[in-house]
C-alpha cells in the first residue's frame, strides 16, 4: 500500500512539472523593444532578434485589452506602423512566435505620437482699423500666407455657422452690417487643397456705430 501511495505521488509530481513546463518554457521573449522614430501618425521601431526568427505584435491605444488591438505577424527585425492618430498614447505588445513551441511572454513599448506638423500658418494680430454703422475694417499679420477666410456673426455663434468670405488681402472690409450691433469675427489662412486651413484667430468682438 505504501508503494502504491509513493507511485501515485511520483505520477502527480511528473504531471505537475509537465504542466509548469507548458506554454513559454521553450519560447524565450525578446530582450528589448526600442522606438527609432515617432511622428504624428506613425512609429518606426525595432527589437532584439537573438531569441527568435518570427514575431507577433499587437498594438492599440494605451489601456486597450489584448485581443482587441491590431495584430501583426512578421519575420522582419524592424517595423513601421502607419495610420496612427496625432498626440495619442499607444502601447505595443511584442512576443516571439516559436511555432510548435507556442508564443513567449510579451514585452511592451509605450509611446505618444507627436502633434501634427504645422503646414498652414495662422494669421496673428487681428484688429479693427475702422468702424462705421454698416461696416468694419480689419487687418492681420499675413505670416507668409496669401489667402484667408473671414467669418463673422452674432456674438456666441459657433464657428462655421457664421458668414464666411474669402479674400487675398490682409486689410479687409466687412460690409452690409446692421447698425449698433455686436459682431464676433475670426480669420484663418486658406492654404489650398494640399495643406488645408490654419487654426482660427482668437475672436475679435466689435460693435457697429449707430
Amino acid at each position: 500500500m505504501k508503494k502504491i501511495f509513493l507511485l501515485l505521488c511520483l505520477v502527480a509530481t511528473i504531471i505537475s512539472c509537465k504542466k509548469d513546463d507548458d506554454g513559454n518554457a521553450n519560447c524565450i521573449k525578446p530582450a528589448s523593444i526600442v522606438a527609432i522614430q515617432i511622428n504624428s501618425t506613425s512609429i518606426f521601431f525595432e527589437w532584439d532578434t537573438s531569441n527568435g526568427t518570427a514575431w507577433q505584435f499587437e498594438y492599440g491605444p494605451t489601456g486597450f485589452q489584448l485581443g482587441t488591438g491590431i495584430i501583426v505577424q512578421t519575420s522582419q527585425e524592424e517595423y513601421l506602423i502607419p495610420g496612427l492618430l496625432p498626440s495619442t498614447a499607444y502601447t505595443i505588445y511584442l512576443r516571439n512566435n516559436c511555432g510548435s513551441d507556442g508564443y513567449s511572454d510579451y514585452i511592451t513599448l509605450d509611446f505618444i505620437t507627436s502633434e501634427p506638423a504645422v503646414t498652414c500658418n495662422a494669421p496673428t494680430g487681428l484688429q479693427q482699423t475702422s468702424i462705421g454703422s454698416t461696416y468694419i475694417d480689419i487687418t492681420w499679420e499675413e505670416n507668409n500666407e496669401t489667402a484667408w477666410q473671414v467669418e463673422y456673426g452674432p456674438v456666441g455663434h459657433p464657428i462655421g455657422s457664421g458668414t464666411i468670405e474669402e479674400t487675398s488681402q490682409s486689410n479687409y472690409r466687412i460690409d452690409g452690417l446692421t447698425p449698433a450691433t455686436t459682431y464676433e469675427i475670426y480669420v484663418r489662412a486658406n492654404c489650398g487643397s494640399q495643406d488645408g486651413f490654419s487654426l482660427w484667430t482668437p475672436r475679435l468682438v466689435i460693435t457697429t456705430n449707430n
